[in-house]
Formats: C-alpha cells, structure tokens, sequence
C-alpha cells in the first residue's frame, strides 16, 4: 500500500457513510473500539482508502494515480468532505528516505488545486530506505 486517503472524525458514522459509497475501505475503525487486538481505543472514527499503489520510491507515480483518483471520485469525495462527523480528511505520500544532503520532494499544481477544491490536506509520510 502507498498513497492513501485518511479520513476521520470523533462522531464521523463512517459506516453510515460506506452504506451508500462506491468507495471502498482499506482499514475502519470505530470510536471506542480497537481496532486490533492490544491496539489502543480508538478515539475517532475513520478509514483509510487506497489511491495508489506504487513502490514508496515512486512518488511521481503516486502522485499521478491521486490526480486520477481525486477527479474520478470528486463528487463522492465532495459528500464525503461535507458529511455530518467529518473532522480530517488527508491524502497521505508515503516518501522514501534517500541519501542525499537535502530532500526536496515537490507537488504540481493540479495536485494542488485538486486538493484545495476539494478542502482535503496532503500529508507525507517518511520512511527509511529498505534494509
């Protein structure tokens, strides 16, 4: 899994909300439970969903499948965005660590103006190189 949509809200019905989406979850968690077994109480509730694919190493090619994703789930995104319990919706990179001195990795700007239409934040996630 690499670039996902995270969404959450303490009083979000998130499965209220799925009931009547062609959008389908990763990961659900409910407000008041664990979501695994030893995990801790969640104190929201949300999903995750998928919008890429790609190695952590291809973040072009992240960023591409999110525009897809984001202009092809627009309208369902917008009634995501406005629904009752919506605190934090977020498009999430998973970016690789490289060895170099300065890590400067940039997002066009029809990423930009999509998320900013759509009121969704970009988050970036690091993460060390593979062993």
């Amino acid at each position: 899994m690499s670039c996902v949509l995270r969404v959450s809200g303490r009083d979000f019905d998130v499965d209220s909300f799925l009931n009547e989406s062609p959008l389908k979850p990763l990961v659900v968690s409910h407000r008041g439970e664990q979501q695994y077994p030893g995990s801790r109480v969640e104190e929201q509730s949300g999903m995750n969903l998928s919008v890429s694919e790609r190695e952590f190493s291809d973040l072009p090619g992240q960023i591409e499948d999110a525009v897809r994703f984001l202009k092809q789930n627009a309208k369902e995104l917008e009634r995501l965005r406005d629904f009752q319990g919506v605190e934090w919706i977020a498009l999430d990179f998973p970016v690789q660590d490289r060895d170099v001195a300065v890590q400067r990795d940039t997002f066009p700007p029809e990423l930009m103006s999509l998320l900013g239409t759509l009121r969704i934040s970009l988050a970036i996630s690091r993460y060390p190189p593979p062993s």
